[in-house]
């Protein structure tokens, strides 16, 4: 680390003192020669490390083994609390930080007891007297993502980085919002979505239909243990979402994926076809097209079977004119639509819903309604 030259100033706190109104981070202790971090240091990094630093601005709050009464007496700020230390550090950059003196609770103007007996940070009018506290909101805007919210710590799904029309990918390449891959990725988290609107539906109607079969068991009854109305589908389609995660993320990496880095395993196509073969072995033979209706689990999952057929031509792209895709994760997305549809019609079957075929148009004059064959198929009898 590079030593920071200071005046010739042999006490220490009129030594740290000068530092702070130089925005230095260190200062060299003229009876070692050691270099000294500041407070400025300290709070930059947020949190009391735990190693007792000589001017730690947290009260030595992370210390093993000391005195709790020894802790926070002189605290500047609470380790931990972003916004606050980032409101001392601007203090510090702006040459306020010693501006006015707190004399009531020893904190050198920087922290006020509230209420709860907790230190916060205080504004102080040029006047000199302590008339209000600023909010945080007033003081600070939090950074958002894994910085934190400006009213929490806590990871926040927002960075205002993409304001101006651009994100970024997992290669930490920047592009337009509009860009094919950006494209492929929203369209492949919009089946998921309605994905996952289809499993919360078979979910509910699993939960109510074994409420009703509890019901209606005497005492001398043994009640049923458990009662999956649509067998394993929806734990597949949980599946089938996670997967889906994994083709965005495979898509946002194209530079990844032109080096073969990172392949998207065939294996999972296998499955979805065994899972067509399985649930197709209990349906009718299909004959004929079939209108997108019966309940409403089943309608949502020809809905997911078109926006997949979407996603799938957003991807093609990604692999004939650019490299950047694995074919892989574009045959799974292909099936995963005759996974879809045939999902569709096995919920309509699990529902005792009857399956209505497409018929052509018939001898119908202009403007007639009526005319149309109506056929329809059992799919349970």
């Amino acid at each position: 680390m590079a030593m920071t030259q200071t005046p010739e100033i042999t006490d220490i706190e009129e030594l740290h003192r000068q530092s702070i109104l130089n925005k230095q981070t260190t200062y060299i202790d003229p009876s070692t020669g050691f270099t000294v971090f500041t407070e400025l240091a300290h709070l930059k990094r947020g949190r009391c490390c735990g190693n007792m630093c000589r001017h730690c601005p947290f009260g030595y709050s992370n210390v093993k083994g000391l005195d709790p009464s020894l802790s926070n007496q002189h605290a500047m700020a609470v380790s931990g609390d972003r916004v606050g230390t980032s409101l001392l550090v601007d203090k510090i950059m702006n040459g306020t930080y010693y501006e006015e003196q707190c004399f009531d609770h020893g904190c050198g103007g920087q922290l006020q007891i509230d209420d709860c007996g907790q230190k916060q940070p205080i504004d102080i009018i040029a006047n000199g007297q302590n008339e209000r506290i600023m909010t945080q909101t007033e003081t600070i805007r939090g950074k958002g993502g894994y910085a934190g919210g400006t009213l929490t710590n806590k990871n926040v799904p927002y960075t205002r980085k993409g304001d101006t029309g651009t994100s970024q990918l997992f290669t930490g390449e920047r592009r337009s919002k509009d860009d094919v891959i950006f494209e492929a990725m929203g369209t492949v988290d919009e089946l998921c979505c309605i994905i996952g609107t289809v499993y919360a539906d078979l979910v509910k109607n699993d939960t109510t239909t074994k409420s009703d079969a509890d019901a209606t068991c005497t005492d001398k009854e043994a009640k049923p243990s458990s009662h999956k109305l649509y067998g394993e589908l929806p734990d597949q389609l949980l599946d089938v979402m996670s997967r889906l995660f994994d083709v965005g993320s495979h898509i946002a990496r194209p530079s990844a994926s032109k080096e073969k880095q990172s392949r998207f395993p065939s294996h999972h196509t296998n499955i979805l076809e065994e899972w067509i073969d399985t649930m197709t072995e209990q349906l009718p033979e299909l004959t004929s097209f079939i209108l997108p209706t019966g309940s409403s689990a089943s309608a949502s999952l020809h809905v997911a079977r078109t926006v997949c057929r979407r996603a799938e031509r957003r991807m093609v792209p990604l692999i004939r004119d650019h490299e950047c895709c694995d074919p892989n994760s574009l045959s799974y997305v292909n099936r995963l639509s005759d996974y879809l549809f045939t999902a569709a019609r096995f919920v309509n079957y699990c529902d005792g819903m009857d399956e209505v075929q497409y018929r052509r148009e018939r001898g119908m004059k202009s403007g007639e309604v009526g005319g149309r064959e109506r056929v329809v198929v059992r799919l349970k009898d």
